[in-house]
């Protein structure tokens, strides 16, 4: 999978996407038709629902279904109530998705969760990876529905399509594993023509499905780079696909930020334009670069950031300039404090926030909080391990730029906290178990639970103390150097998992310490936007 070879196909595969619209002139419309979809996993039918078997896999010609070769069986507690009557469960007790064709928009999404004979616990995430409920309870004999808005898109828009990279349309790019020695290739999640749901957790119980068009989304778009995105393989992780958790109704987030972008980068590739497309009035746009950007000057930087703030307020959206968090890679100084490790970008982004007058969050401070709360010994645990389960390797090297499931979640706290101290409108709607966070008090480490997805990155996993792993792309078997060793190739440098596309860096102007700004936001937004 590493060969040159492979890494020339990869390089043509990825050019030619971005230079090449892909079906322009077919792409869908951004509001779709009238939408009420009801499904019921029991083994009695529902009235006024579609009766899901085990057997009913995902098509398109079904339209819906049980996805990516998942196994369920159903759970028949008997009863005269046929909701309540049973359930459908992962076989051996892994997650399971399920998948429903649907057009571009924002849907709402009702859940049914819970079990008669027996305490349920469920998490439930959307597309690739997104953490839309976490380990939600219920006692046995009761259920629970509960509620959150998916936003859903294709690469395609009114005149043009999004040059997707490789790791979003090709099939040998994620990985599958329901058996350790039998991995499949699939699609990236993101940018296809149906809502997939995953369901998991210690003893998942799923009831119903109910999948509607949203009343009046309030979308929240996400902009940035892999520290963001929504990682499509454990064990990356980044922020932006932990933060739907703590919003509901009528908040939707949509994550379009992707691995190797920068703010140039990001427009070039008609990311930008994408999105423009389909904003609307009220709107929120979160951007956060300064990574991948240091190859880049620093004036053409912030000419690029204020072109999508001018862009977002003809829209009637409203950006948010936000930095990015600090590297592991030479954050603790002599002195044994934490420093800033991206030279002058974040100075740069308050700079442009400051000028433009719009809504600031200092995430690059809020981690050097977040940083030295853990200490030295404990920091690296928040970036991502370079095996699938630590806990099985606990020996795994941690990458310098990516966090683990459990860093981006705390991230995701850092980010939403700035947004309740800066007034944002939209986060009046955060969810009801929300606990206000500070990051040099953050959570605990070993009390972080959130289920292992079943895509596993399979350079991580082969770092695990299991059976090494063949990968079958291309009749090659996969990489088998330890990630550690001299003979591994860079993190991410050919595979696209890792910091794709990050690129050399560049000389990066620095702003002296003292002017640089502590404040969660430059100015403060109104109801109507700044």
């Amino acid at each position: 999978m590493n060969t040159p070879l492979f890494r020339t196909l990869v390089f043509l595969a990825s050019a030619f996407s971005i230079l090449t619209p892909l079906h322009a002139a077919d792409a869908p419309a951004i509001t779709p038709d009238k939408v009420d979809l009801k499904f019921s996993f029991g083994p009695q039918p529902v009235p006024g629902f579609t009766q899901v078997k085990p057997d009913d896999n995902y098509t398109i010609e079904r339209g819906y279904g049980f996805d990516l070769s998942s196994t369920v069986s159903v759970v028949d507690n008997g009863g005269n109530d046929p909701l309540k009557s049973g359930y459908v469960i992962g076989a051996k007790g892994k997650p399971f998705f399920f998948s429903v064709k649907l057009v571009p928009g924002v849907y709402d999404v009702k859940v049914t969760l819970g079990d008669a004979k027996a305490e349920s616990t469920t998490t439930v995430k959307s597309e690739t990876r997104r953490l839309m409920l976490e380990a939600v309870k219920t006692l046995a004999g009761k259920t629970e529905t509960k509620e959150f808005y998916v936003h859903l898109r294709v690469p395609q828009y009114p005149g043009g399509s999004v040059g997707l990279k490789p790791r979003e349309n090709m099939f040998s790019w994620i990985f599958v594993y329901w058996e350790d020695t039998k991995p499949m290739t699939i699609m990236e999640l993101d940018w296809d023509e149906k809502l997939t749901l995953e369901f998991s957790d210690a003893h998942p119980a799923l009831c119903t499905v109910e999948i509607t068009n949203a009343e009046k989304p309030l979308t929240v778009y996400l902009v940035g780079d892999s520290t963001m995105t929504d990682q499509n393989m454990e064990p990356w992780g980044a922020w932006g696909m932990q933060f739907p958790r703590w919003f509901k109704p009528p908040v939707a987030i949509s994550n379009y930020a992707e691995s190797g972008e920068s703010a140039v980068s990001f427009i070039g590739e008609r990311r930008w334009p994408k999105l423009m497309s389909e904003v609307h009035p009220g709107d929120y746009i979160l951007i956060q670069f300064g990574i991948n950007d240091r190859a880049t000057p620093i004036d053409r930087f912030k000419q690029a950031l204020v072109q999508m703030v001018t862009e977002a307020r003809a829209k009637g959206a409203i950006p948010v300039i936000v930095t990015s968090q600090n590297l592991r890679s030479g954050f603790w100084g002599p002195d044994g404090k934490g420093q800033q490790t991206l030279g002058g970008y974040p100075y740069a982004m308050w700079e442009v926030a400051t000028e433009q007058k719009t809504p600031y969050i200092d995430l690059n401070v809020l981690s050097t909080k977040l940083y030295e709360a853990f200490g030295q010994d404990r920091m690296p645990e928040l970036f991502t391990p370079h095996a699938v389960n630590p806990s099985i390797n606990r020996n795994a090297s941690r990458d310098s730029t990516h966090h683990s499931d459990f860093g981006s979640y705390e991230l995701a706290k850092c980010v939403v906290q700035a947004c309740i101290d800066a007034k944002l409108p939209f986060a009046q709607s955060v969810v009801d178990d929300w606990k206000t966070f500070d990051p040099s008090h953050p959570d605990s480490i070993d009390a972080f639970k959130l289920p292992l997805d079943p895509q596993y990155d399979p350079d991580c996993k082969e770092n695990d103390a299991l059976p090494k792993v063949p990968v079958p792309v291309a009749g090659q078997p996969g990489r088998m150097a330890d990630p550690r060793s001299a003979a591994a190739p860079a993190r991410g440098a050919a595979s696209g998992r890792g910091p794709a596309g990050r690129g050399p860096r560049g000389t990066a102007a620095t702003a002296p310490a003292s002017t640089a700004p502590t404040t969660s936001t430059a100015a403060t937004p109104t109801a109507t936007g700044p």
